[in-house]
C-alpha cells in the first residue's frame, strides 16, 4: 500500500529546502517523503521542520504536506467511509489534522 503525498508551497512565502528555495506543487517522493506503514500508522517526517508525524493509515488515501513560511499543515484525507473524529495537534511549527495524531521532535512527542 502506497500512500502519495501532496506537497503545496504558499507563493507569498519563501521556503528553503537542502540550502535552496523551493515553490509550487509537487509529489513528497521528489523531496524525499516517504510513507511508512506499520501495525495501522501511517508515518512521515516533513523535511521542513523535521517532525515525525504518525497517523491512523486505515482508509487513508494521501496526505497533503502544506507549507506556509515556517508554518508546516500535514493533513490526512481518508475515504468517506472511514473519516471519524478528526483530531489536530502540532509541535516545532507543524500541525497535523487527521485520525489519531502523533508529532514527534528532538525527543518530544504531543499527541490527540
Amino acid at each position: 500500500m502506497s500512500i502519495p503525498v501532496f506537497v503545496s508551497i504558499d507563493p507569498n512565502s519563501t521556503t528553503m529546502f537542502d540550502g535552496n528555495p523551493v515553490e509550487g506543487r509537487f509529489m513528497g517522493d521528489e523531496i524525499g517523503i516517504t510513507v511508512d506503514i506499520q501495525n495501522e500508522r501511517a508515518t512521515l517526517t516533513e523535511p521542513f521542520n523535521n517532525v515525525e508525524v504518525s497517523m491512523a493509515a486505515i482508509g487513508l488515501n494521501g496526505i497533503n504536506v502544506i507549507v506556509n513560511g515556517e508554518q508546516v499543515h500535514v493533513v490526512g484525507n481518508y475515504e468517506p467511509d472511514n473519516i471519524t473524529f478528526r483530531a489536530c495537534a502540532s509541535l516545532g511549527g507543524t500541525a497535523a489534522v487527521c485520525n489519531s495524531a502523533r508529532l514527534t521532535r528532538a525527543g518530544e512527542t504531543v499527541r490527540s
